[in-house]
């Protein structure tokens, strides 16, 4: 919509202005030069080149606190591969809460160890806040106690990507 007002526009008034041949005028007759700022990259959901497991396993949790912030399930869906059950039931249930406008506040991960047992395979131990959230507008608040717990992460790499494959908890 803007491209077509800018072109309208241009046609109109015989052009840009002469001395800056990338700008193109706005709908409110202004003149809007281009920025020369590359354009900022969410560093959550684009992987840094040459990221390693543990930097991916810590994006992968801070993408996961976010989902639970706002709801948005996208860019958490996008590193959780294709049989890992538990991320995509954990993400559904997080869509439903907002989609039916419940809210969730509070549950922040917050990694406290990372071990390797092998290039694929990590144990993770976390702390979670405490959560109260409602399933729907007007449910009754449901809460979580928080605490810490203990995970076993399977990664796999793929197209130079790591994604989760699956999680298994594991006992304290």
């Amino acid at each position: 919509m803007a491209l077509l007002a800018a072109l309208t526009l241009t046609g109109c008034n015989g052009g840009d202005d002469p001395a800056d041949p990338m700008s193109t005028w706005t709908p409110s007759g202004t003149i809007d030069t281009p920025s020369s700022a590359a354009p900022t990259v969410d560093p959550l959901t684009e992987a840094p080149k040459g990221e390693t497991a543990k930097q991916f396993i810590r994006r992968w949790v801070a993408l996961s606190n976010r989902m639970q912030e706002t709801g948005q399930t996208e860019a958490f869906l996008a590193v959780a591969g294709p049989d890992c059950d538990s991320c995509h039931e954990y993400a559904d249930q997080v869509a439903k809460i907002y989609e039916n406008d419940g809210y969730l506040t509070g549950g922040t991960e917050q990694i406290l160890s990372l071990r390797a047992e092998s290039a694929t395979q990590w144990v993770v131990v976390m702390n979670a806040e405490p959560t109260e959230y409602a399933e729907a507008k007007g449910a009754e608040p449901k809460s979580l106690a928080g605490g810490k717990y203990k995970s076993r992460l399977y990664l796999a790499h793929v197209d130079g990507k790591w994604i989760v494959g699956a999680t298994e908890g594991l006992p304290l």
